[in-house]
């Protein structure tokens, strides 16, 4: 753990100390734990520092992931619509509803889809607990969810979690018993009695 936390700020001192100064334009760094994104003013920029990352890491004994890095425009002057991964969330170029450009942001698919396959799972293992239990652990699971997703503009993405989660719940607890299936309405009686709707938990336009 110490190595590893000694290993980033020898990376972030590096970044701010070695290469900022270097460069023509404006440029923002920006690291959680492995991952890190680096965005530039000017191309010629961000093709320089990208070519001198693999060395800098090999001093570490670290590899650059190739199929997590790549340099390409992104801003209101991309005309090729890029988009991103990073932390969990793609950004993407959008509009608002007045036509300018803004930075749009959702869930990304593949951990949607991980998260879609857990919860699923999770419900499935515990089909046959206590019913108070069932619920108040889902609740935190569903919580945690919004906690983590639900920033400015990605509420609609939770949402849909949160359906996701309240058919699979249906579908499960149908499967209890064979004699006594469990009606929508009553799901979503249990539902509204355990689970709190969704809001914005991290407003990011206000940075």
């Amino acid at each position: 753990m110490l190595a590893n936390v000694y290993l980033h700020y020898v990376l972030d001192l590096w970044f701010e100390k070695a290469v900022k100064p270097q460069l023509v334009g404006k440029s923002w760094y920006v690291r959680y734990a492995d991952d890190f994104l680096i965005m530039f003013e000017r191309e010629d920029d961000a093709n320089a520092v990208m070519a001198n990352i693999p060395a800098r890491l090999g001093k570490f004994g670290l590899e650059v992931a190739i199929e997590k890095t790549r340099v390409f425009p992104f801003g209101r002057n991309d005309c090729n619509k890029n988009s991103f991964d990073f932390l969990g969330f793609t950004f993407y170029e959008a509009k608002t509803r007045k036509g300018a450009f803004r930075v749009g942001i959702r869930t990304c698919e593949k951990k949607l889809k991980q998260k879609r396959q857990a919860i699923s799972q999770w419900l499935w293992d515990h089909m046959h607990a206590d019913g108070e239990w069932l619920m108040k652990r889902l609740a935190q699971k569903l919580a945690g969810h919004c906690q983590y997703y639900s920033v400015s503009g990605n509420l609609r993405s939770v949402e849909k979690f949160y359906l996701y989660t309240q058919l699979r719940l249906h579908w499960v607890l149908s499967r209890r018993s064979q004699r006594a299936k469990v009606s929508w309405s009553r799901i979503q009686e249990i539902w509204d009695q355990y689970i709190k709707p969704p809001k914005v938990c991290v407003n990011l336009w206000q940075y």
